[in-house]
Protein backbone atom coordinates (compact mmCIF):
# COMPACT_ATOMS: atom_id res chain seq x y z
CA UNK A 1 0.00 0.00 0.00
CA UNK A 2 2.45 2.81 -1.14
CA UNK A 3 1.82 6.02 -0.72
CA UNK A 4 3.18 9.53 -2.36
CA UNK A 5 3.85 11.47 0.86
CA UNK A 6 5.45 14.89 1.34
CA UNK A 7 4.23 15.16 4.63
CA UNK A 8 3.67 13.34 7.88
CA UNK A 9 1.65 15.28 9.83
CA UNK A 10 1.19 14.09 13.59
CA UNK A 11 -1.25 14.56 16.73
CA UNK A 12 0.58 14.44 19.71
CA UNK A 13 -0.91 13.17 22.85
CA UNK A 14 -1.78 9.94 22.72
CA UNK A 15 0.16 8.96 19.63
CA UNK A 16 3.55 10.51 19.85
CA UNK A 17 3.36 11.64 23.81
CA UNK A 18 2.55 9.09 25.86
CA UNK A 19 -0.49 9.97 28.67
CA UNK A 20 -0.70 9.85 32.24
CA UNK A 21 -4.46 8.16 33.26
CA UNK A 22 -6.31 11.46 33.92
CA UNK A 23 -5.90 15.17 32.93
CA UNK A 24 -7.72 16.19 36.47
CA UNK A 25 -7.20 14.66 39.95
CA UNK A 26 -10.09 12.05 40.97
CA UNK A 27 -11.80 12.71 37.24
CA UNK A 28 -11.50 10.07 34.53
CA UNK A 29 -13.84 11.51 31.71
CA UNK A 30 -14.03 9.45 28.56
CA UNK A 31 -11.78 10.80 25.73
CA UNK A 32 -14.99 11.96 23.79
CA UNK A 33 -16.80 13.34 26.90
CA UNK A 34 -13.33 15.44 27.61
CA UNK A 35 -13.10 17.13 23.78
CA UNK A 36 -16.46 17.87 23.75
CA UNK A 37 -16.40 20.22 27.45
CA UNK A 38 -16.96 23.65 26.19
CA UNK A 39 -14.35 24.88 28.62
CA UNK A 40 -12.16 22.65 27.20
CA UNK A 41 -12.25 23.85 23.81
CA UNK A 42 -12.65 27.05 25.00
CA UNK A 43 -8.93 26.64 26.58
CA UNK A 44 -7.70 24.86 23.66
CA UNK A 45 -8.51 27.64 21.62
CA UNK A 46 -6.38 30.32 23.82
CA UNK A 47 -9.90 31.70 24.93
CA UNK A 48 -9.31 31.53 28.41
CA UNK A 49 -6.68 31.50 30.74
CA UNK A 50 -5.22 28.83 33.09
CA UNK A 51 -6.60 29.67 35.98
CA UNK A 52 -10.19 30.28 34.40
CA UNK A 53 -10.11 26.60 33.00
CA UNK A 54 -9.24 25.19 36.25
CA UNK A 55 -11.88 27.33 38.24
CA UNK A 56 -14.43 26.57 35.53
CA UNK A 57 -13.44 22.61 35.49
CA UNK A 58 -13.55 22.72 39.10
CA UNK A 59 -17.06 24.15 39.17
CA UNK A 60 -18.75 22.39 36.79
CA UNK A 61 -17.14 18.83 37.66
CA UNK A 62 -17.81 19.48 41.56
CA UNK A 63 -14.12 18.82 42.06
CA UNK A 64 -12.60 19.33 45.75
CA UNK A 65 -9.12 20.26 45.06
CA UNK A 66 -7.70 23.73 44.86
CA UNK A 67 -7.18 25.66 41.74
CA UNK A 68 -3.48 25.35 41.77
CA UNK A 69 -3.72 21.43 42.16
CA UNK A 70 -6.12 21.22 39.44
CA UNK A 71 -3.34 22.81 37.14
CA UNK A 72 -0.81 21.27 38.69
CA UNK A 73 -1.80 17.66 37.71
CA UNK A 74 -3.48 18.50 34.42
CA UNK A 75 -0.09 20.12 33.99
CA UNK A 76 1.39 16.75 34.43
CA UNK A 77 -0.80 14.98 32.32
CA UNK A 78 1.75 14.55 29.22
CA UNK A 79 4.26 11.94 29.89
CA UNK A 80 6.60 12.76 27.21
CA UNK A 81 7.55 10.96 24.19
CA UNK A 82 6.88 7.25 23.90
CA UNK A 83 9.52 5.18 24.02
CA UNK A 84 11.27 4.97 20.42
CA UNK A 85 9.59 7.88 19.07
CA UNK A 86 11.88 9.99 19.08
CA UNK A 87 14.19 7.58 17.13
CA UNK A 88 11.40 6.94 14.21
CA UNK A 89 11.00 10.89 13.82
CA UNK A 90 14.81 11.34 13.53
CA UNK A 91 14.76 8.41 10.82
CA UNK A 92 11.51 10.00 9.10
CA UNK A 93 13.10 13.10 8.76
CA UNK A 94 15.32 11.94 5.84
CA UNK A 95 12.59 10.82 3.62
CA UNK A 96 9.98 13.68 3.91
CA UNK A 97 9.01 16.95 6.23
CA UNK A 98 7.45 15.90 9.74
CA UNK A 99 5.03 18.14 11.42
CA UNK A 100 2.67 18.27 14.25
CA UNK A 101 -0.93 19.52 14.28
CA UNK A 102 -1.86 19.49 18.26
CA UNK A 103 -4.76 20.02 20.24
CA UNK A 104 -2.90 22.23 23.10
CA UNK A 105 -2.61 24.83 25.83
CA UNK A 106 -0.48 27.39 27.31
CA UNK A 107 -0.18 24.38 30.10
CA UNK A 108 1.04 22.00 28.12
CA UNK A 109 2.57 24.04 25.55
CA UNK A 110 5.48 24.83 27.82
CA UNK A 111 6.35 21.04 28.35
CA UNK A 112 6.19 19.94 25.07
CA UNK A 113 8.37 23.12 24.00
CA UNK A 114 11.17 23.34 26.42
CA UNK A 115 10.81 20.13 28.41
CA UNK A 116 10.27 17.67 26.01
CA UNK A 117 11.88 19.76 23.20
CA UNK A 118 9.67 18.78 20.72
CA UNK A 119 10.63 21.46 18.29
CA UNK A 120 13.37 19.74 17.37
CA UNK A 121 11.76 16.59 16.07
CA UNK A 122 9.78 18.55 14.11
CA UNK A 123 9.77 20.98 11.12
CA UNK A 124 6.85 22.56 12.40
CA UNK A 125 4.10 22.50 14.92
CA UNK A 126 0.59 23.86 14.62
CA UNK A 127 -0.53 24.59 18.05
CA UNK A 128 -4.67 24.72 18.34
CA UNK A 129 -4.26 27.29 20.75
CA UNK A 130 -1.90 29.89 18.81
CA UNK A 131 -3.75 30.35 16.21
CA UNK A 132 -7.51 30.10 17.52
CA UNK A 133 -8.79 26.65 16.06
CA UNK A 134 -8.68 23.22 16.96
CA UNK A 135 -9.37 19.72 15.93
CA UNK A 136 -12.38 19.03 14.61
CA UNK A 137 -12.61 21.77 13.00
CA UNK A 138 -12.58 21.49 9.58
CA UNK A 139 -10.87 24.87 9.07
CA UNK A 140 -8.09 23.77 11.04
CA UNK A 141 -6.83 21.11 8.86
CA UNK A 142 -7.16 23.59 5.97
CA UNK A 143 -4.80 26.35 8.05
CA UNK A 144 -2.50 23.43 7.91
CA UNK A 145 -2.98 22.85 4.23
CA UNK A 146 -2.36 26.36 3.43
CA UNK A 147 0.69 26.61 5.59
CA UNK A 148 2.26 23.46 4.29
CA UNK A 149 1.40 24.18 0.61
CA UNK A 150 1.20 20.96 -0.22
CA UNK A 151 -1.64 19.21 -1.77
CA UNK A 152 -3.84 17.26 1.07
CA UNK A 153 -3.57 13.97 -0.79
CA UNK A 154 0.52 13.99 -0.62
CA UNK A 155 -0.22 14.99 3.42
CA UNK A 156 -0.38 11.69 5.74
CA UNK A 157 -2.26 12.21 9.24
CA UNK A 158 -2.33 10.14 12.45
CA UNK A 159 -4.37 10.74 15.19
CA UNK A 160 -5.77 8.99 18.28
CA UNK A 161 -9.26 10.54 17.67
CA UNK A 162 -11.89 9.15 15.21
CA UNK A 163 -13.59 12.76 14.58
CA UNK A 164 -10.23 14.25 14.01
CA UNK A 165 -9.48 11.74 11.42
CA UNK A 166 -12.91 11.80 9.60
CA UNK A 167 -12.99 15.87 9.37
CA UNK A 168 -9.04 15.29 8.08
CA UNK A 169 -9.90 12.66 5.43
CA UNK A 170 -12.96 15.70 4.75
CA UNK A 171 -10.02 17.83 3.24
CA UNK A 172 -8.63 15.17 1.40
CA UNK A 173 -5.74 14.08 3.69
CA UNK A 174 -4.68 10.61 3.86
CA UNK A 175 -5.86 10.16 7.45
CA UNK A 176 -5.31 7.11 9.95
CA UNK A 177 -6.18 6.25 13.20
CA UNK A 178 -3.72 5.53 15.19
CA UNK A 179 -3.73 5.00 19.24
CA UNK A 180 -0.68 5.06 20.57
CA UNK A 181 3.07 5.01 19.20
CA UNK A 182 3.04 1.30 18.45
CA UNK A 183 0.23 1.70 16.02
CA UNK A 184 2.06 4.17 14.58
CA UNK A 185 4.97 2.23 13.93
CA UNK A 186 2.66 -0.58 12.44
CA UNK A 187 0.63 1.79 10.13
CA UNK A 188 3.95 2.97 8.55
CA UNK A 189 5.25 0.14 7.90
CA UNK A 190 1.97 -0.85 5.78
CA UNK A 191 1.95 1.76 3.56
CA UNK A 192 5.55 1.37 2.88
CA UNK A 193 7.13 4.39 4.31
CA UNK A 194 10.75 3.92 4.34
CA UNK A 195 11.89 3.81 8.43
CA UNK A 196 15.73 2.97 7.31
Amino acid sequence: MGLDIELLLFDLGGVLIELNDSPLPTYHPQLSDWLLSETVRKFEVGLISSEEFACAVKKDLLLEQSVEDIISHFKAWPKGFYPGAIDLLNRLKANCKISALTNTNEIHWSRITEEFQAPCYFDSIIASHQVGMAKPDVRFFQYAIEKFAIHPNKIMFMDDNIENVAAASRVGINSYLTRGFLEVVALLSKVDLSLA
